[in-house]
């Protein structure tokens, strides 16, 4: 029994390999047996230089992410303050024409404007009171534009609200 050939079958991963006790002689270094035992030189780089793109790539698209995080956050933070002062000239009740302006925490930078808006502009009247021909002259149209800057990398940002208000002058009798 021990004169015969005693195959066994390495059957792992769908490749298939033939061991017997017999002695197979040593492969050459050009058989096919040698070229697939490990990798050449040359695939190690091509495979690192692959990997290399990758994570370079993944790096450079967080940093990218990150930055627009960041200016969506100052956007958001300029808004807040414009819309607080927006809310401050209507908390007003008697709001008058003109420009003021202010700074705020992190470097923001904001400026109202209040001016009356005539139904016709080519009208020059004056709003004293003997002059009034229609109910509707006691009411008065106010535009507010509130402009928040602020500097980021890319140069100055400029936000810009703009709203009307209704103030109703009660009549004198």
């Amino acid at each position: 029994m021990m004169d015969r050939l005693q195959d066994i079958e390495i059957r792992d991963w769908g490749l298939e390999t033939r061991v017997s006790d017999r002695e197979s002689p040593a492969p050459s270094p050009q058989s096919p047996a040698s070229s697939q035992g490990g990798f050449t030189l040359l695939e190690v780089m091509v495979a690192i230089t692959i990997l290399a793109v990758g994570i370079v790539t993944a790096l450079q698209l967080l940093a990218g992410s990150l930055r627009l995080g960041i200016k969506a956050s100052r956007y958001t933070q300029a808004a807040i303050y414009a819309q607080n002062v927006m809310d401050r000239l209507f908390a007003q009740t008697d709001l008058e024409d003109g420009e003021e302006g202010g700074e705020l925490s992190g470097g923001y930078v904001w400026q109202a404007r209040v001016q009356e808006i005539y139904p016709d502009e080519n009208e020059n009247r004056t709003r004293s009171q003997a002059q009034r021909q229609s109910p509707t002259d006691f009411f008065h149209l106010k535009e507010i534009e509130v402009q928040v800057r602020w500097e980021e990398s890319g140069g100055s940002q400029l936000l810009t609200l703009r709203s009307l208000r209704t103030l109703v002058e009660q009549p004198t009798r």
